[in-house]
C-alpha cells in the first residue's frame, strides 16, 4: 500500500512539474509584432512605434516623433523642429489570453533645432536631450492578430523637468505623464 501511494505521489509531481514548464500552444500564443501610434506616452507628444515580442514576455520597442513649429509676423520669424526617439522593453508576463498588464522603461533621445531672425539679426541652435521612462499599464494584444490597444500611466525624468519650469536646467526631476495607443500586431 505505501508503495501504491509512494509511485501516486511521484505521478502526481511529475505531473504538475511537467505541465508548470510548458509553452504555451502555437494557438495560444501572442503575436509577436506590433505596429502603433501612441499619444503622449515616451514619445513625449505622440510617436509611431515598433514592437518585438523577443520571448513571450518580454518586448522591445522602438519609435519616432516629429513636430515642426513655425511663427512669423513682419520682418520677424522663428521655426524649430522636435524629433523624439523612444526605446523601451517591456514586461509581459502577467497576462490572460488577451488582456495583458505591463511594465517597462527605457529612454527617449530628444532633439531640437531652431532658428529666429528679425531684420538683421539671426539666431540658431540644436541640442540632444535624454530622458529616462518608466511605466505601468493594460494591454489588450491578440493572440494571433488583429487590433492592439494599450493604456497606462508613466513618469519622464531628466534633467530640468518639471511642470513648474522653476527647476534649475542640471536638476533632475521627474514628472507624471500618461499614455494610449492603438495599432495592430502580426
Amino acid at each position: 500500500m505505501r508503495l501504491i501511494r509512494t509511485l501516486a505521489s511521484f505521478a502526481a509531481v511529475s505531473a504538475i512539474a511537467s505541465t508548470a514548464g510548458a509553452q504555451p500552444a502555437a494557438d495560444e500564443t501572442p503575436a509577436q509584432n506590433t505596429i502603433y501610434a501612441e499619444g503622449l506616452g515616451a514619445g513625449l507628444l505622440y510617436s509611431i512605434n515598433y514592437e518585438r515580442r523577443v520571448i513571450d514576455e518580454l518586448g522591445i520597442r522602438a519609435g519616432f516623433g516629429y513636430t515642426s513649429f513655425s511663427a512669423s509676423a513682419g520682418t520677424a520669424s522663428s521655426k524649430s523642429t522636435w524629433l523624439t526617439v523612444p526605446i523601451t522593453v517591456s514586461y509581459l508576463g502577467l497576462h490572460s489570453k488577451k488582456a495583458t498588464f505591463e511594465a517597462g522603461g527605457g529612454t527617449t533621445l530628444s532633439y531640437w533645432s531652431g532658428a529666429a531672425s528679425s531684420g538683421l539679426s539671426r539666431a540658431e541652435g540644436s541640442g540632444l536631450t535624454p530622458y529616462v521612462v518608466a511605466f505601468v499599464g493594460y494591454r489588450l494584444h491578440p493572440v494571433k492578430a488583429g487590433f492592439n490597444f494599450r493604456i497606462g500611466a508613466m513618469a519622464i525624468g531628466g534633467k530640468g523637468v518639471s511642470f513648474s519650469g522653476d527647476k534649475p536646467p542640471n536638476e533632475f526631476g521627474f514628472i507624471p505623464w500618461g499614455y494610449i495607443s492603438l495599432g495592430g500586431s502580426f
